[in-house]
């Protein structure tokens, strides 16, 4: 495995690739159980009939084909759950091909083999793709395994395809992350950029439907191919070919950009733009703060992928917010489909209040602060004590960084004040845009519950970030500990919903950080608990045992 970059490559990623899949597995196992009961469920058509059109597409939603498989998983899985999940760990790999090794000083390292850097990035390129395909293999897996059982009636090409395309989606991002890393030979940067530009794309195909000012720009949106036609029932779709077309050339923009950068320096790699790249280069006197200690030289680091993170929750939350009065014209409609569906399906995916989603904190709540921002928070975290410590320790840049006149424990804990810094940014602009969308459709949230919120939240991301940093101190492995996390997180949700269901398992509810975070209450009606300080304290535990560990650990060489 160790004899070429491709295998090399491809051992590099094993253990993350496993976390990712499981969960990935766990969820569309998930969603699909939850389709008979939405199939049958009257109330559920009825509210559809109510539902602006426009609206609807916002959400994915097809009125006409959702009480069938194929409709309800496009709307429920692959419009935006699935595409969240794939971009996340495909921008990751597309940070890996270029940028990674740069930061870290082993670029030099690579490129002093025989081989030319074409080669290098291709090989780099085709491996992190094939490493890609594990998240919708896993879900084409399950849902191959559920179709019958369930009743889903998906064609077994429509499955194929969807999960095709879903991958293919994925890889145009990826190419994004490795085009910049190529030009900048900056991983936050190429990840920002990349999470910028997904963001902005699911946007301009989302709202196209309400703004025809969007027209053009959705044509030329990766969202918007992706979503042509419906790849579930209609097989092959002709938007696939744009999204390969665009994958190559980005790949091919990163092989010359790649060529022609000059390693770990600030020069352009494009001759006629040397003072355009200049002044980017420069650190500006009002800024040249930030570099004066560990802490703040992890904030520069990761100024400009942290608006990406924040813009992704808060672009949910305002459009959440915005379907709210559609649904509360017909509250009675949204009421008869709760109490249609059982109670035990709401509480298996953490909402063991159900009568809360005919409220607006509810409702909000359940979009936003429910699973989709939990993840994102989570990865967060995860993704970044793996590069600021574990990738550091792995690429030997954490050495140099502790030949500074700081004891180990000061370094370390700089960091993950660092990235509580960070959070905090990503918190209170997630508070400003809860706030925006309060005001604008009237949904009547108390003020303190919006921040206590946000901040469970952050609190959430920093509780298994203090985990990561534990497991990673215990096994001196960055991908076993990412991927331990990640199958605890997972665990641990669905605890938090299947103990109110199973009664032997009741117990243990309370040994779950989702129970902490969630309990009976949705987060928008609640304001600041009890239950954060738990977060709190088990962060701040496993960030102390890790500090102390670390102190007296052997670092990797």
């Amino acid at each position: 495995m160790l004899r070429n970059v491709f295998t090399k490559t491809l051992k590099d990623g094993a253990f993350s690739i496993l976390g990712w899949t499981g969960g990935a597995a766990l969820m569309t196992a998930g969603l699909a159980s939850m389709y008979p009961f939405i199939r049958d469920s009257e109330a559920m058509l009825d509210l559809l009939d109510d539902f602006p059109p426009e609206m609807m597409a916002v959400f994915g939603i097809d009125p006409s084909t959702f009480n069938t498989g194929a409709g309800y998983l496009s709307a429920q899985m692959y419009s935006f759950i699935g595409p969240i999940l794939m971009i996340a760990f495909a921008v990751g790999l597309g940070v890996a091909i270029t940028s990674r090794d740069e930061s870290d000083g082993t670029m030099d390292i690579l490129l002093s083999m025989p081989l030319a850097r074409t080669r290098l990035v291709g090989l780099k390129f085709v491996a992190s793709a094939l490493m890609a395909a594990a998240v919708p293999v896993a879900m084409a897996v399950v849902l191959l395994a559920a179709n019958e059982p369930i009743g889903l009636q998906l064609p077994v090409g429509g499955i194929i395809a969807i999960n095709v395309g879903l991958w293919l989606l994925g890889l145009v991002f990826a190419a994004i992350a490795a085009a910049v890393g190529a030009l900048t030979g900056s991983p936050s940067s190429a990840r920002g950029i990349a999470f910028f530009a997904a963001v902005l794309s699911w946007f301009v195909t989302s709202f196209e439907p309400l703004y025809a000012w969007l027209e053009l720009p959705a044509s030329l949106s990766p969202f918007t191919w992706y979503t042509m036609a419906n790849p579930l029932t209609d097989a092959w779709s002709t938007g696939f070919w744009w999204l390969i077309l665009m994958t190559v050339l980005l790949g091919f923009a990163t092989v010359w950009l790649f060529s022609r950068r000059d390693i770990s320096t600030e020069l352009a790699v494009l001759p006629d733009l040397p003072k355009v790249k200049r002044r980017a280069a420069n650190i500006k006197v009002r800024s040249s703060w930030l570099l004066g200690s560990v802490m703040t030289k992890t904030v520069w680091d990761r100024r400009r992928s942290v608006f990406a993170w924040a813009g992704g929750i808060a672009a949910l939350l305002l459009v959440t917010f915005a379907a709210w009065p559609a649904l509360s014209k017909d509250s009675d409609a949204l009421a008869d489909l709760v109490s249609s569906l059982p109670y035990e399906l709401f509480a298996i995916f953490g909402l063991t209040n159900p009568e809360a989603l005919t409220t607006p904190a509810g409702f909000i709540s359940s979009r936003a602060y429910l699973n989709i921002g939990p993840m994102i928070m989570i990865i967060f975290w995860v993704g970044g004590i793996s590069t600021l410590v574990a990738k550091e320790e792995r690429s030997g840049t954490l050495d140099m960084v502790l030949s500074a006149p700081l004891s180990r424990r000061s370094v370390l804990l700089q960091k993950v004040l660092g990235l509580v810094a960070l959070a905090g940014v990503i918190t209170v602009l997630l508070i400003a845009a809860s706030f925006v969308g309060n005001a604008l459709y009237d949904t009547d949230l108390e003020p303190l519950n919006i921040v206590g919120a946000n901040v469970g939240l952050m609190l959430l991301g920093l509780f298994f970030g203090g985990l990561m940093l534990l497991l990673w101190s215990l096994l001196g492995s960055g991908g076993a500990a990412a991927g331990v996390t990640s199958a605890i997180a997972v665990v641990s949700f669905f605890l938090n919903g299947l103990a109110v269901v199973v009664e032997p398992i009741e117990p243990l509810r309370r040994l779950s950080p989702f129970f902490w975070y969630l309990g009976d209450v949705p987060p928008l009606a609640k304001g600041l608990v009890p239950g954060y300080l738990a977060l709190l304290v088990g962060g701040v535990i496993g960030i102390a045992i890790a500090l102390w560990r670390f102190q007296t650990r052997d670092l990797a060489t």
